[in-house]
């Protein structure tokens, strides 16, 4: 019994150095986790991929909910891939609230990241999408800052 669960231990210890790389997503994500800072835990990432809005129609979203804690804060950061034509954004819901986003549409400008103090423990619900309804792909990070 000793015997396999020693087997077992060492090819599931040795299994990530016979990998043969990583995918290009994978460097884009690890890129835009070190932009979050030092001060942050990674926690989750969103792979975001979407075509040109259609003339007249509404910009394709990628939609993903996610459960926030009180009084904790954290940092949602996005990063385009390279030759992506769209700049990707970010806004957080609740119950259909827009709350912050990584683009203001009054100014025209974009963040690559923003920080938000839940102030409610509960499901929220997180947009991303890309300016001017263009096609592009990114990633979206979630950290929370320590």
């Amino acid at each position: 019994m000793n015997y396999r669960f020693f087997i077992v231990c060492v090819v599931w210890l040795f299994y990530p150095l016979m990998a043969d790389g990583q995918p290009a997503n994978d460097d884009l994500v690890s890129k835009c986790v070190l932009g979050a800072g030092n001060n942050t835990t990674y926690l989750k990432d969103f792979r975001v991929q979407l075509p040109e809005a259609a003339p007249g129609a509404a910009a394709p979203v990628y939609k993903a909910n996610i459960y926030l804690m009180k009084n904790i804060k954290y940092r949602f950061s996005v990063c385009d891939a390279p030759g992506s034509n769209g700049e990707l954004v970010i806004t957080i819901y609740d119950q259909g609230k827009e709350l912050i986003s990584s683009f203001s549409k009054t100014t025209g400008r974009k963040f690559s990241s923003v920080d938000f103090v839940c102030n409610k423990t509960g499901l929220y619900t997180l947009w991303y999408d890309f300016v001017d309804g263009e096609q592009g792909s990114g990633v979206g990070v979630i950290s929370m800052i320590r």
